[in-house]
């Protein structure tokens, strides 16, 4: 069934429980307006912040609406995945998107990029902040140590006693927490000011959760009764993908059955038949 269908029949302008949801209508919880806090405070102190939690619980999301709210006049924000880094990339990628060809060897391009960050600083005024995703990758690469190593440089800036010259945002699964307790990472963990981590919403947050999607949608009628909200929250244990996901699914099962609402038993049949993460989990 195509998107076009299920909002109209909905009654829908926007479709909900994706990525695309304007920012403005996230829900939030005191832990996300709390991570938020932190990462505010770590970019008034050009600190170093890590960012963690288990899969689906919003992470990403997070930081498009912490990063949505900055002042662009005023901040440079810049993304890095670590999904395939190597301590060149690390600065290729900055580089890159500042407009800038990259020098060829680490240390070239090290200094290079700390020049970039204080004409910033410096000639512009603005705070520079550099986010580096999928952190928990780490945890399974032979050079691991080489690349945290890179961040304590980035840190450092020019100068070992003139402070950090950016915000440094680590952000990732929790396996990253088992790489930063070895003893070799002692003095990246000393350096990590602000940490926060994400986590699954309670049984009562998943209505509210569920609401806010409908919201941005301009759905006029809830179309979820009470009973598939309850099993909404139960299935998915309250991670926001799932329940995007589960959502999705139920809208539109009910969308095909003509029905006016998603029951209890369409939740049932989708999780049992369209949720994978579901299926699989059924197979154990």
């Amino acid at each position: 069934m195509i998107s076009t269908d299920l909002l109209d029949y909905f009654k829908m302008e926007y479709t909900p429980f994706t990525n695309n949801i304007d920012t403005g209508f996230l829900y939030q919880t005191d832990i996300f307006r709390g991570a938020c806090l932190k990462l505010k405070m770590a970019i008034e102190n050009n600190s170093f912040a890590l960012l963690t939690g288990v899969p689906g619980t919003g992470k990403s999301t997070l930081l498009r609406y912490f990063t949505s709210q900055l002042n662009e006049e005023k901040h440079t924000v810049m993304y890095v995945s670590l999904s395939n880094a190597t301590p060149r990339w690390m600065y290729i990628a900055p580089l890159n998107q500042m407009g800038v060809k990259s020098k060829y060897y680490v240390n070239d391009a090290r200094l290079q990029l700390h020049r970039e960050i204080e004409t910033l600083r410096k000639t512009h005024g603005k705070k520079v902040i550099l986010i580096f995703d999928e952190a928990h990758l780490l945890a399974n690469k032979y050079s691991k140590f080489s690349l945290l190593e890179e961040i304590r440089f980035l840190l450092n800036g020019n100068s070992y006693d003139s402070g950090s010259p950016l915000t440094l945002i680590l952000s990732g699964q929790k396996e990253i927490l088992s790489v930063l307790k070895t003893d070799k990472c002692k003095a990246i963990t000393q350096r990590i000011m602000y940490f926060s981590s994400t986590q699954n919403l309670t049984n009562e947050q998943v209505g509210s959760y569920i609401g806010s999607h409908l919201k941005w949608s301009r759905c006029q009628d809830n179309p979820f009764e009470y009973r598939a909200v309850e099993k909404i929250g139960d299935l998915s244990g309250g991670n926001p993908r799932l329940i995007n996901k589960i959502c999705m699914h139920a809208l539109s099962y009910t969308c095909l059955k003509r029905e006016e609402k998603v029951t209890e038993a369409t939740v049932t049949e989708v999780a049992n038949n369209e949720v994978i993460d579901l299926i699989l989990k059924n197979l154990n």
